[in-house]
């Protein structure tokens, strides 16, 4: 995550648990409270989806990274790119501001940025995926990021295009 409310508003921080797994960046729709014994703080979770996009509650996975080879070996590799959060898994997720602004790695964002010769300059939710989708604007939906531009994340050696963007509707 880049400069967002919810380092400051601790309301905004919520942990979560789905059934699939999912990603740093990634959006998941708010549900009901966890009844499981030692979560209840705990929210469940689900994919976006069609019938919801527009009244959902989005939250924004922001999990610390500890990246684990096969599911258990950790500190062999530090790329952040090998790292999810397994089904049944509980993660930290935090709820997305009107000004958040955050950097996601190309990878990291679902559909194309140009599309039939249109440039796409919103990402949203979109049904049945985590990942924020590319999208030509940000109508029938309650959560969207405006593209502000291109920017380069380091990871080891390497230079990964990423994009900028800024909430616009949460």
């Amino acid at each position: 995550a880049g400069e967002i409310a919810a380092k400051n508003i601790d309301s905004l921080n919520k942990f979560g648990k789905a059934n699939f797994a999912v990603g740093n960046g990634h959006v998941v729709a708010l549900g009901e409270k966890s009844t499981a014994k030692n979560e209840a703080f705990v929210y469940t979770v689900k994919k976006p989806a069609d019938t919801n996009l527009a009244t959902d509650i989005f939250y924004m996975v922001n999990e610390p990274v500890n990246v684990l080879v096969n599911g258990k070996y950790s500190g062999l590799t530090d790329d952040p790119r090998e790292f999810n959060i397994p089904a049944g898994k509980k993660f930290t997720m935090y709820k997305p501001m009107i000004g958040d602004e955050v950097v996601i790695t190309k990878d990291g964002i679902a559909g194309t940025k140009e599309n039939e010769g249109q440039i796409n300059t919103y990402v949203v939710p979109s049904t049945e995926t985590t990942k924020l989708t590319w999208a030509a604007d940000g109508t029938g939906v309650s959560l969207a990021y405006k593209y502000v531009g291109d920017t380069y994340v380091s990871i080891g050696n390497e230079r990964v295009l990423a994009y900028r963007f800024i909430c616009v509707k949460a």
